[in-house]
């Protein structure tokens, strides 16, 4: 008889098919209960490789007994029997090699969103961009969607949404986790939808969502992480606490949730890990008020007067008073002339805040951050370098202090190490328009249309009315002194918004001498209000008297640190080649800066004490050569 008849009289065969149907049912009901019942990840593959090697036990008992009327009994013969052992040896291999030697699949982990840059190598290089693969997973990534407010009142959305980014800041400093970043997942609140395909859009294995209930002084938080792999829900847990002690709530949701991903924080060991004190419920509320509006850069009179409220009523506030001096900081740009006479001097207001922050939390992230702003409008550029880099040491997940590095690093020339920056950057927070305008900057000093043909197409995805956006055209052919090119581009983005354009325009047409321009009010305008592109538009018409008295202006003198890209403009060659930009340079702090952390390529040291610039970059001279060719009218010796 052969071995194939042999296995069918002893029902081998059926005895093989019912056990896979069984052992499918148990592997899923097992896949399906485990994340339900918080079992550990190992269980479900556990489980999985006791059935496969179960399986061949079942073959080689249904070859060796028989179930007859008397009972089971055990059936010898010669046929088959060495085979059939190999068989089931075979099998139990198998089964062994698949478990210790196939590696357990991962949750889909962290990834770039498409169209993202992949991070930039210390060789500017980007090998995902060059093989299309996307990053390996992780196995600790999470995003916090943005908490739902159960109170009832839409104007409580402020507390809900400060919640969430207070609990995101407190992830983020578990450097075990990878945390998707505030405005990506700020981009889905109240949109709905599967969870699974929010977090595969993320890029990330887990999401978290959540509510918060707020009635007085009481709140009510519930918490539930999902794997994004198959929308289970892994856990959920609901809170109720005061908000005085909203701090140690927001601490402990965090330590939940990194337990469930196996990734514990260290407590006050871990880095950036600061610990707070309870908070005046009332301060509280002012300071999340205060950083919605500071957020969106929206009536920042009233988010600062909200800040100053909540450090009046809790002195200790340490956050309070970090955001307050970066709030102090951004009002020059997000306030009118008259405004800014209301809100008072911003320097004053910087060097108090931050210094208060430093006395309470002299290790945190923000904190370093506002004293390196301070330090920056203060004209200290080295100072601000150092203090950016040690908040990024801090928590690298922190976006805002890494846009201000990319800024200051384009600012001073240094343009290669700021697209590094600025890269990192818009990979960390790929759904700020303001985060990749950074990298416009960059493209429009060097005159890069690749570059900021791809900078562009992500702003216009992301916001198609975006200010900067819509103008970047127009300075690009401003500062490269292409006037035809700049007439039109200025026009298209008055065209697509007219209120916001509509003084570039006018500015435009004055620096282009159009006879039907208003002389006087446009050098007012330009004399009393800052314009980023202000000083290019002076240079374009050539007014060497305006321009200087607009740059040495003392209501802007913490704005002196992004004057050099200005100068730099071939537009600006003129003004570039006045004794006074030399005096200017070296007031601002740009010297001793690049005396430090070298010279871009349109400047270069004389000696110890002087140096010179020209508009176009210099070519590497002999040491004789470069004697003789100095330019005397940027000489300070005798």
């Amino acid at each position: 008889m052969s071995l194939y008849a042999e296995l069918r009289r002893r029902k081998v065969f059926k005895v093989g098919a019912a056990y896979l149907v069984v052992a499918w049912l148990l592997i899923q009901v097992v896949a399906t209960l485990a994340p339900q019942l918080q079992l550990p990840d190992w269980v479900p593959r556990l489980v999985t490789l006791l059935l496969m090697v179960g399986f061949p036990v079942a073959l080689l008992l249904a070859w060796m007994l028989d179930v007859t009327p008397d009972g089971v009994r055990a059936e010898s013969s010669a046929v088959g029997n060495g085979r059939m052992y190999v068989i089931a040896g075979a099998l139990v291999a198998a089964a062994l090699g698949w478990y210790f030697l196939v590696p357990a699949k991962e949750s889909e982990g962290p990834g770039t969103i498409a169209g993202t840059p992949a991070p930039v190598q210390a060789d500017g290089t980007t090998p995902q961009a060059a093989t299309g693969a996307s990053p390996a997973p992780a196995p600790a990534s999470i995003a916090v969607l943005p908490f739902a407010n159960l109170g009832g009142k839409a104007e409580d959305e402020y507390f809900s949404d400060g919640m969430t980014e207070e609990l995101l800041n407190v992830l983020a400093r578990n450097t075990a986790l990878q945390v998707a970043a505030r405005t990506s997942v700020f981009q889905f609140k109240d949109q709905g939808g599967d969870v699974r395909e929010i977090g595969r859009t993320l890029g990330v294995g887990h999401i978290v969502e959540g509510s918060v209930r707020r009635d007085g002084e009481q709140v009510r938080i519930t918490a539930q992480l999902i794997r994004v792999s198959d929308g289970f829900h892994v856990w959920s847990e609901s809170w109720d606490r005061e908000i005085k002690g909203v701090f140690a709530l927001q601490d402990e949701i965090a330590q939940r949730l990194a337990e469930q991903l196996g990734a514990t924080l260290a407590g006050t060991g871990a880095p950036g890990f600061e610990v707070r004190e309870a908070v005046d419920p009332l301060a509280y509320d002012d300071f999340l008020k205060a950083r919605a509006l500071y957020r969106e850069r929206r009536n920042i009179l009233q988010a600062l007067q909200l800040f100053r409220a909540a450090v009046a009523r809790d002195p200790k506030f340490a956050s309070a008073w970090a955001n307050l001096a970066l709030a102090c900081e951004v009002a020059a740009y997000h306030t009118t002339a008259m405004q800014q006479r209301v809100a008072g001097d911003r320097i004053a207001c910087m060097r108090e805040a931050a210094a208060r922050a430093a006395e309470l939390a002299p290790t945190a992230a923000i904190t370093l951050h506002a004293q390196a702003n301070l330090a920056r409008a203060e004209s200290q550029l080295l100072d601000a370098d150092r203090l950016y880099r040690e908040s990024i040491a801090r928590d690298a997940t922190y976006p805002d202090v890494r846009e201000d590095l990319t800024e200051l690093l384009t600012d001073v020339g240094h343009l290669r190490e700021a697209e590094r920056e600025g890269r990192e950057l818009v990979q960390l927070e790929p759904t700020s328009a303001l985060f990749w305008f950074r990298l416009a900057m960059i493209g429009m000093l060097r005159d890069d249309a690749a570059l900021l043909d791809e900078v562009l197409a992500r702003v216009a995805s992301i916001d198609p009315r975006y200010f900067f956006g819509l103008t970047t055209a127009f300075r690009r052919a401003l500062c490269h002194g292409r006037r035809d090119e700049a007439r039109i581009a200025v026009e298209g983005a008055f065209a697509a918004s007219p209120d916001a354009v509509a003084s570039l325009l006018a500015l435009n047409r004055w620096a282009q001498g159009d006879a039907d321009s208003d002389d006087a009010l446009s050098r007012q305008f330009l004399r009393s209000t800052f314009l980023a592109d202000g000083l290019s538009l002076i240079a374009k018409r050539g007014e060497a008297e305006l321009y200087f008295e607009v740059l040495f202006d003392p209501r802007d003198r913490d704005k002196r640190f992004d004057s050099f890209r200005h100068l730099v403009c071939p537009v600006a060659a003129p003004m570039l080649r006045d004794a006074r930009a030399h005096q200017f340079l070296r007031e601002a702090g740009f010297e001793a800066y690049w005396r430090e952390k070298g010279w871009p390529p349109q400047c270069r040291p004389l000696g110890e004490g002087d140096f010179e610039c020209s508009p176009a970059p210099f070519e590497p001279r002999p040491a004789a050569a470069a004697v003789a060719a100095i330019m005397p009218t940027w000489s300070n010796r005798p």
